[in-house]
């Protein structure tokens, strides 16, 4: 699991470190830095489960296409390099670029810093051709076991990463399998949703996840979660013999017909790869969620927040960004239900980089949240534009 991301000259950030937490929510201004931090996590995970032997980061891949290097690097500070780094209570990696700006594929590593062994910032000249992350013939010649094992969890830990982007795919006609298996998602916009559920339809899912009285398989689990969110609801996925895809059927009430997405709302297909790729989550596994509100009313919005809360305190570690107030609302009742404990929530509310003379406005601020859900700093811009419009209609303010 990861405990804080370092940025250094990345996007709009000069410096950044960001302490992460079983369940970390994003919020913010527009165009602020919410989705770089994202973007800095899939841009390693693509990296590595396209080519893990890279010695240069992917900027465009199977995951995630972010243009050239002159679009990744902070332009007011930055120069020709910089830096991602991720902390884990197995220690810290720091992994440096050489920035072109004309380069649209890939930036070429330049520098790995491992801050729990002294003596191997020291040698990463000799081995950036044994790849970008893991030197595992290096260090297994000579016989540092910790060394190994600590590549050994970041390279799982990042490989394993789940990342469902805002653009989630719409309601199809059919959908296409999935990539191999021992990279099994739902797809970036959703995509392998289907193939996934048929794929994996009886894998057992963690019991802190499932709802009693329904069997504690992955298919079972999902309908199960589904008529929490729309009463009545349920799936049918099946393979289309011969062919390399797979059709979804869903049904909106209890004892109706299964139908074809497009003839039942945005709503059920886009909760739908959310539930499935948390209960399908191993402890340890991180997920990626831009905007879980999408496409949710209010009610359904609150009740994410709740479901998310409970995939962390199951063990499965969820960042997510989000514009919602009542996503937000939902993870506090998560809260003060002693569902998960707020040791294991982090919040950080992103406002507008600041010019040079602002020496008091801060790029991120972190409101802290207690046992009771209650949250003890409200930063101007940070969930209060209700409070703003009922004193405009009570004639109090602009």
């Amino acid at each position: 699991m990861f405990t804080e991301i370092y940025l250094e000259y990345f996007k709009c950030f000069e410096r950044l470190k960001l302490p992460l937490a079983p369940l970390t929510l994003l919020t913010g201004l527009n165009s602020s830095g919410k989705s770089s931090i994202l973007q800095a996590l899939t841009l390693l995970h693509q990296t590595v489960i396209d080519d893990e032997w890279s010695y240069a980061l992917i900027l465009h891949g199977s995951v995630l296409s972010l243009g050239n290097g002159g679009e990744v690097i902070d332009k007011l500070k930055g120069r020709n390099e910089l830096t991602i780094g991720l902390s884990t209570d197995q220690g810290q990696l720091l992994w440096t670029f050489s920035v072109d700006e004309r380069e649209r594929v890939i930036i070429p590593l330049v520098k790995i810093k491992c801050c729990n062994f002294t003596e191997f910032g020291n040698i990463y000249e000799e081995i950036l051709d044994k790849g970008i992350l893991f030197l595992f013939q290096y260090i297994s010649d000579n016989k540092n076991k910790e060394m190994y094992d600590t590549f050994s969890y970041f390279k799982e830990t990042i490989e394993t990463i789940m990342y469902i982007s805002a653009e989630r795919l719409g309601p199809r006609e059919t959908y296409l399998v999935s990539t191999p298996k021992r990279h099994l998602s739902v797809g970036t916009n959703g995509e392998f949703t289907p193939w996934y559920l048929y794929e994996d339809y009886y894998a057992r899912v963690n019991s802190n996840m499932c709802i009693k009285d329904n069997p504690p398989n992955l298919g079972a689990q999902v309908n199960a979660w589904m008529n929490e969110f729309f009463p009545g609801s349920g799936f049918v996925v099946e393979q289309i013999e011969g062919t390399n895809l797979v059709t979804l059927r869903i049904c909106s009430s209890k004892g109706g017909d299964y139908h074809r997405p497009q003839n039942v709302g945005y709503g059920l297909t886009h909760v739908l790869p959310i539930l499935t790729a948390c209960l399908g989550a191993e402890k340890g596994n991180t997920i990626l969620i831009e905007s879980p509100e999408s496409h949710l009313h209010p009610g359904g919005q609150s009740k994410m927040g709740e479901f998310l809360g409970l995939t962390a305190a199951s063990g499965v570690q969820v960042i997510l960004e989000t514009h919602s107030d009542h996503i937000l609302n939902g993870v506090r009742r998560a809260v003060k239900q002693a569902k998960l404990s707020p040791d294991d929530v982090v919040i950080h509310y992103f406002n507008r980089r600041p010019d040079e003379d602002e020496t008091d406005i801060s790029q991120v601020i972190s409101p802290a949240i207690d046992k009771n859900g209650n949250i003890h700093e409200w930063p101007k811009g940070f969930f209060d534009q209700f409070d703003k419009d009922m004193e405009y209609f009570a004639g109090w303010g602009k």
